[in-house]
């Protein structure tokens, strides 16, 4: 169980130490020559063997790779012990809200660790490329080589989010917009420029094919490193994008890791609002919890537990969007 915890406390001040990294921008591919391989299904945290579903999730997971780096600044893809700990803490876990709908596609990539984040920013970008061109070469091999015209969802979160869009800043036509169902991608500031120079539209709806779903969670007062200015917020309990509060009744559910190792599941767990900077406010849990959950980037910032607070909202919504994904392009083929 200490072993647990440790390991739990790890991923999120991770989490928050990558959080302090500029806004996306566009990165130099030529850093890091040997590029990953990724017909090696070690390369894959999961690669669906048995193709069950109609509909597929590409999944770039947070930071897992922690202090002290022992001057590797780059995730080892060989580091079994990293390996294991990234699968069943963080990957396993959060793929479960869309595995019910999804065959499942996740990459391992060479993630930065967080000394990077103390050096000059041109440095962070020197090592940051890597993680860009890993993620940028495992989605060109999924859609070439496994997806097989299957429609798809990108989620990720964090540092996923943060690759994840430089990828497709950088070649905004990589991904076949026809087949993409949703992207959730949380942890990550958006900004009406970025989704416009993406070539995708910020979702305003619980059946909208096609856009962004993003949000950064804060309680009443809170700010976050991730919260930058200009971004935009989808409600995950209305999937709306107005500054409504909506009621806890809407949450369907949480899948709260906790700081001692343990997973609770509370239903009608939060209510959540959208404030003038974007940022996706709750009220403060209930004491019980919140003196179980992990601050690492301040009081009141939630960005660990984006997917966990709303994990069987997360889920509904999935399907929904499949269904409504499959109705239009049935409509359009007519």
């Amino acid at each position: 169980m200490k072993k647990k915890i440790l390991i739990s406390c790890m991923i999120l001040v991770c989490i928050a130490a990558y959080c302090l990294l500029l806004s996306a921008k566009k990165v130099d591919f030529s850093h890091s020559k040997k590029g990953t391989d990724y017909s090696n299904i070690s390369n894959w945290s999961i690669q669906s063997a048995d193709i069950t579903r109609e509909v597929d999730v590409f999944f770039v997971y947070p930071t897992t790779y922690g202090a002290p780096s022992n001057g590797k600044y780059l995730a080892d893809l060989n580091d079994k012990k990293l390996n294991e700990e990234t699968d069943s803490l963080v990957v396993n876990r959060l793929t479960k809200a869309f595995s019910e709908s999804c065959n499942v596609f996740a990459p391992r990539y060479r993630q930065v660790n967080i000394e990077v984040l103390s050096m000059p920013e041109e440095q962070q970008e020197v090592y940051l490329a890597t993680p860009t061109r890993d993620i940028k070469a495992a989605l060109t091999y999924y859609l070439k080589n496994l997806n097989n015209r299957r429609p798809f969802i990108l989620a990720s979160h964090s540092q996923g989010s943060n690759v994840l869009q430089r990828v497709i800043l950088d070649d905004p036509n990589i991904l076949g917009k026809d087949k993409l169902v949703a992207a959730y991608m949380p942890g990550w500031t958006f900004t009406v420029e970025d989704l416009k120079n993406m070539g995708l539209e910020l979702s305003t709806t619980s059946d909208h094919v096609g856009g962004v779903i993003v949000w950064n969670t804060i309680g009443p007062g809170g700010q976050s490193p991730v919260l930058m200015d200009g971004a935009k917020c989808v409600n995950p309990l209305s999937w709306t994008t107005d500054t409504l509060e909506y009621p806890a009744s809407m949450n369907m559910g949480a899948r709260i890791l906790l700081s001692d190792g343990k997973e609770i599941m509370v239903d009608n767990f939060t209510s959540a609002r959208i404030n003038d900077s974007g940022g996706l406010v709750i009220p403060d849990p209930k004491q019980n919890i919140a003196e179980k959950l992990t601050f690492n980037m301040g009081p009141k910032c939630y960005h660990p537990y984006d997917f966990d607070f709303f994990f069987n909202n997360i889920t509904s919504n999935v399907k929904t969007r499949c269904a409504a994904y499959f109705k239009k392009h049935k409509t359009s083929e007519q």
